[in-house]
């Protein structure tokens, strides 16, 4: 007979080894003649419970060919499921031919995929291929995750026998079997065996001892067998005469037992990987630790978005993707570990970075300039003035400054609601005007599409697959308006309400909340400039394209006081996050989690982050000069702060309150300037009362109005 991945047949026992039997001194008991070791937990055990090798199948096979998989099967734990009914299913069958509840790999594949409604298995080619690509996987993952019981080979040393067999209940063969012992070199203690899938009986029964004992020519007196299982490899084996041996180490079968109880409680144990990671450094060691450390702490969440770029876009096949400076040359570096440490199992596609902002998008993707083009910048910031609109172009404000002035328009003058002022509509329609801008738009263009080209992006892409940390994916926007033949699919950490028209050609997802699908989780997008603040980069903002000779120049601009914050701490935080990668994409391959698993968790480090800061988080933040030139048309600065007598003011004067909310506006994060510690306790408490009153006004506005507190304006 031979087995499924093609090894011999076991060779039948020749006579008692002569030089075993002298070997024997005078008093000591006669070797048996048969030693038999159960595999799993015994000779090998596993980094994981045994189904997290299934569930990473059922992973792969998601990541390999979800389009083949009907969406309501597209499910690790639905398709863990239908396994188990399909080994349920082969095992009765078995039985039902005389035969034991035994089933073989190949056999479980295809009625799983059957069961799992898969697409194409009609065609026997395309199917024998992929029954090889799935063992293949599971295979590879065997290998990952077994290990040599670190005491067996003493324990065997205890009874000599004249020959030495694995005896498993596996729906693997034997030469499987095989590889895994020698790969974790327990070949030296045993080179073949018998597997239950080969002959369709198992040791449960007892028919496989028997099965042995007739093929061996052993007698059952003869023959000592070592296992883990109570039933089939003690109870079992005894009842048919054999030595059973039990075998349960202490060390081991406690961490079997905690690798069991972990993944029946999933969620639990993935906190428990997580609690590794909150080292508390000594106060002593100052911030540089204590934002490591917290860098760590909240890894899950940079790593779960990460990890969810990595399989969408592999599902997606993907053949690239393009992350966005600047928060994108930060999670590159964490999609570039991950992929290094293969953490799905599978290809992913290759990164590389892109380097681009909304000013250096926007005016190239305009087309003209007319009010109804820039109606897509005006949604975003409905009080703009006339050098903040060119400046967000790109275009030097002051060389239209004689021209603005010539409609009553003053540069600096901020201007609400743009579209509707007759002075805006007519300066944008003075000839001379827009050909000044329609000349800068094309330049504009060219020089994009020339630096797109050397990325490797073309107008004529069927797709290209970018990855930003949101919040409404406008330069996803003006890349499909440039590219209106390429499909472009966005990769999000959170997506707030979209203000324009999506283009035909954009597809858009997010990890966090998406509020174009849900309100779900919607105040972590309440203040996002904290999370960006510990995603930027010190490379600086990207301003424009300039062509040369043989290559495409691209001008950023690095603003100091923003890198001194970077510096001082975001350096410090992503370090941490990058140090956790080793610790995260062992246990996530190991265990078979996915994004979607981790995702409760990564959104609770989310709030922890916006509402619950620790202090030097709010000091960094508060140092902070925003780079606002596209719609602004200069830096914001975060070191601005209110005095308590304006604060109290904001109590009894409508004017003073109006420049109260604006200045809270501005910052962008009211947790975060309660947590500042160069604040005083009497500023803190006044500003809490006024945040109380304003929230209550705001709630008794929307009882008003009809609608229950908490309601979507």
């Amino acid at each position: 007979m031979t087995n499924l991945l093609g090894s011999p047949p076991l060779q039948r026992a020749a006579a008692p080894s002569p030089d075993l039997a002298a070997t024997a001194a005078p008093g000591e008991a006669k070797p048996f003649d048969l030693l038999t070791v159960d595999v799993w937990d015994t000779l090998l055990r596993r980094r994981c419970h045994p189904d997290s090798v299934k569930l990473h199948v059922c992973r792969v096979l998601l990541l390999a060919h979800a389009d083949a998989i009907p969406a309501s099967m597209r499910d690790s734990q639905a398709l863990l499921r239908l396994r188990q009914q399909a080994e349920g299913e082969l095992g009765e069958q078995s039985r039902q031919r005389g035969l034991d509840d035994e089933y073989r790999h190949r056999e479980v594949y295809a009625r799983w995929l059957a069961l799992a409604q898969f697409a194409d298995l009609d065609d026997d080619a395309k199917t024998a291929e992929l029954l090889r690509f799935l063992e293949d996987a599971e295979l590879e993952q065997e290998r990952l995750v077994c290990y040599a019981d670190p005491t067996i080979a003493a324990t065997l040393a205890d009874y000599p026998a004249r020959r030495t067999l694995f005896l498993s209940d596996f729906y693997f063969p034997a030469a499987a079997i095989g590889d895994l012992l020698a790969l974790n070199g327990l070949d030296r203690l045993v080179q073949d065996g018998v597997v239950s899938c080969d002959v369709g009986l198992n040791k449960r029964s007892g028919r496989l001892y028997s099965h042995v004992h007739e093929d061996m020519s052993v007698v059952p007196a003869r023959h000592v067998h070592i296992g883990d299982s109570v039933h089939a490899d003690v109870t079992a084996a005894r009842s048919l005469g054999i030595t059973g041996i039990h075998y349960q180490p202490g060390a081991e079968h406690a961490r079997r037992q905690h690798l069991a109880a972990g993944f029946a409680d999933r969620s639990a144990f993935l906190r428990e990987a997580a609690d590794r990671l909150r080292s508390k450094p000594e106060p002593a060691a100052g911030d540089d630790a204590a934002i490591h450390a917290y860098g760590c702490h909240c890894s899950p969440l940079l790593v779960g978005f990460v990890l969810d770029v990595m399989e969408r876009a592999t599902a997606a096949r993907a053949d690239r993707l393009h992350f966005f400076t600047r928060e994108g040359e930060f999670f590159l570096e964490i999609y570039r570990r991950l992929a290094a440490r293969n953490v799905l199992g599978v290809p992913v596609p290759e990164a590389g970075l892109l380097q681009v902002s909304r000013l250096a998008t926007f005016a190239a993707s305009l087309g003209a300039f007319s009010p109804d083009k820039l109606m897509r910048i005006w949604s975003q910031y409905s009080v703009q003035s006339i050098g903040a609109l060119l400046a967000s172009l790109g275009m030097a404000p002051r060389e239209l400054a004689e021209a603005a002035a010539r409609f009553g328009l003053q540069l600096d003058d901020p201007i609400r609601y743009p579209w509707q002022d007759a002075r805006v509509l007519a300066f944008i329609g003075d000839c001379a005007v827009r050909k000044a801008a329609e000349s800068h738009i094309e330049r504009r263009r060219e020089e994009l599409l020339a630096y797109l080209a050397d990325a490797g992006v073309w107008p004529h892409s069927a797709h290209m697959h970018i990855v930003d940390i949101g919040w409404r994916g406008t330069i996803q926007d003006n890349l499909a308006h440039l590219l209106p033949q390429t499909q472009v699919h966005g990769y999000y950490l959170g997506l707030s309400r979209y203000l324009n028209r999506q283009p035909a050609n954009t597809v858009k997802s997010a990890y966090g909340p998406n509020l174009n699908e849900t309100d779900g989780d919607s105040g972590l997008l309440d203040f996002v400039a904290p999370i960006e603040m510990l995603c930027n980069s010190a490379g600086g903002s990207v301003r424009e394209y300039r062509l040369g000779a043989d290559r495409v120049e691209v001008v950023r601009q690095v603003d100091p006081d923003e890198n001194a914050v970077f510096n001082a701490c975001a350096r410090h935080f992503q370090a941490g996050v990058l140090d956790s990668i080793p610790l995260w994409a062992d246990f996530l391959r190991t265990h078979a989690y996915t994004a979607t698993d981790l995702r409760p968790l990564a959104l609770e480090r989310w709030r922890e982050i916006i509402d619950r800061p620790p202090a030097f988080l709010a000091r960094a933040y508060f140092r902070l000069k925003h780079n606002e030139t596209f719609g602004v048309g200069a830096f914001e600065d975060k070191r601005a702060m209110l005095s308590t007598r304006d604060l109290l003011l904001g109590f009894v004067s409508s004017r003073r309150r109006d420049v109260v909310n604006r200045f809270l506006a501005r910052m962008g994060w009211i947790p975060g300037m309660l947590a500042r510690p160069d604040i005083g306790g009497a500023f803190r408490g006044v500003l809490r009362v006024y945040l109380w009153g304003r929230s209550a006004k705001q709630r008794m506005a929307r009882r008003a109005d009809g609608r229950p507190p908490g309601a979507v304006g």
